[in-house]
């Protein structure tokens, strides 16, 4: 009951996040970032198409703690030590009374599971891992290196030596408490492997590491949330970054396949373009149509017409790509999904 209560608690807090997160895609839809791989400039995006890549993995936590619930609604009073009671007991309506949705049908089963424990802390351990990524995001953002958005004071930290830190010292905590929850669920695996069924002293173990996940889940989540409807986004250095390391490559490897140059041609003919720009130190948008020509004849001026960053944006419009029209359709399911969680969660 502990449980069940305050896994609605937890999903609160996390649709509290993802809407935090939908109210800073909602007003970035239409601001170019550079997207990437490897931690390397890879291709132009959406800063919103980025920030709801984050929904969708709370939504699917979301989705795991509402199945989980689906199981944990089992009750197992009348269960008795082992093997239920000789007293004229009616399990089934002590659980209706209770809110679970059915009984034990195994006395010994019900005294001895404890998956209800363990699969929650499965799922508290993935919110972290999905937490910590995207504090760890949050980190690599706000650093002097990457500069894409400031943080509120209320969410950072000074240092006590150096007088001209701002720390994102909230983002490094959502991304460090991944490892307590993780470890919870790892120390309760470990407790369990190797019992015996019914009752054994060793389940006393399950109370401390659930308590310490819901309180960890509960102080985090909100934080997150705070911190990330309060940051700052900078727009400008954002699209200014967004072609940098020839993120518009790939446009022009794919503008020479539209005109049917085969795909592993046209990658061949678009890294030597990207050699040459390297060893001349110019952008892509900085050779002459001789040039091009001399590097590799299937290199036309026409390429230009693809080094644009909002039309790479624009391009991508596939269902579930870049492409604004996209990240506006996202938006609209994912409000919708959003609308549907918080019934079930309740006003916890």
């Amino acid at each position: 009951m502990y449980l069940r209560d305050h896994v609605r608690q937890v999903a609160a807090r996390l649709i509290d996040l993802q809407l935090a997160i939908v109210d800073q895609a909602t007003a970035h839809v239409d601001t170019p970032a550079p997207g990437m791989t490897h931690l390397q400039h890879a291709q132009p995006i959406s800063f919103a198409h980025q920030l709801l890549a984050h929904v969708h993995a709370f939504a699917r936590d979301v989705d795991r703690l509402r199945d989980w619930d689906r199981r944990a609604a089992v009750c197992s009073l009348g269960a008795g030590a082992l093997a239920g009671s000789s007293l004229p007991l009616d399990p089934r309506g002590v659980a209706v009374e209770l809110g679970f949705d059915s009984a034990f049908e195994n006395s010994i089963d019900a005294v001895s599971d404890r998956d209800f424990a363990a699969e929650f802390l499965f799922v508290a351990a993935l919110i972290g891992v999905h937490l910590s990524r995207l504090g760890e995001e949050i980190v690599l953002w706000t650093s002097r290196e990457f500069g894409w958005v400031e943080l509120d004071d209320a969410f950072a930290t000074g240092s006590s030596l150096m007088p001209q830190k701002k720390n994102p010292d909230v983002a490094e905590l959502a991304r460090g408490k991944s490892g307590r929850l993780i470890g919870a669920l790892i120390g309760l695996l470990t407790v369990l492997k190797g019992l015996p069924l019914a009752y054994d002293r060793d389940l006393q173990e399950d109370k401390e590491p659930v308590f310490d996940a819901v309180d960890t889940l509960l102080l985090v989540l909100p934080a997150t949330a705070g911190t990330v409807a309060t940051m700052r986004v900078r727009r400008q250095r954002l699209a200014e970054a967004a072609p940098d390391g020839f993120a518009l490559a790939t446009d022009v490897a794919e503008y020479l396949v539209r005109g049917g140059v085969p795909f592993r041609e046209a990658h061949e003919a678009v890294g030597q373009l990207v050699a040459w720009c390297v060893a001349h130190d110019v952008g892509l948008d900085g050779v002459g149509a001789e040039e091009l020509a001399a590097i590799n004849p299937r290199l036309t001026p026409g390429v230009r017409s693809v080094l644009s960053v909002q039309g790479a944006l624009e391009a991508r419009s596939a269902p579930g790509g870049t492409a604004p029209a996209r990240v506006r359709e996202q938006l609209a399911a994912l409000t919708e999904r959003l609308r549907q969680d918080r019934e079930w969660a309740g006003g916890s």
